[in-house]
């Protein structure tokens, strides 16, 4: 293996734990597989909740702006009162 400079931290941390995990016997190796793939569907499934909580607060403000305020008038409001 090559020595090579890391680019940022985060390579280097990426570097060690590929380097670690190397070492690691396959039973542990699949085990913590497992759990990254338990993890990464939990990561998912609160992703797609943030994104529909998203939607749903943009349409709520989307449709706020598009609302006539109470003492705007309207095209068909000829401004007197009844």
């Amino acid at each position: 293996m090559t020595e090579h400079k890391p680019i940022s931290t985060f390579d280097e941390i990426c570097h060690l734990t590929i380097e670690t995990m190397c070492r690691m016997d396959l039973e542990t190796l699949l085990q913590l597989k497992k759990q990254a793939t338990r993890e990464l569907d939990r990561a998912k499934l609160t992703k797609g909740h943030i994104d529909l909580a998203l939607l749903h607060r943009r349409a709520e403000l989307d449709k706020a702006e598009n609302k006539p305020e109470e003492n705007q008038q309207t095209l068909f409001d000829n401004g007197d009162d009844a």
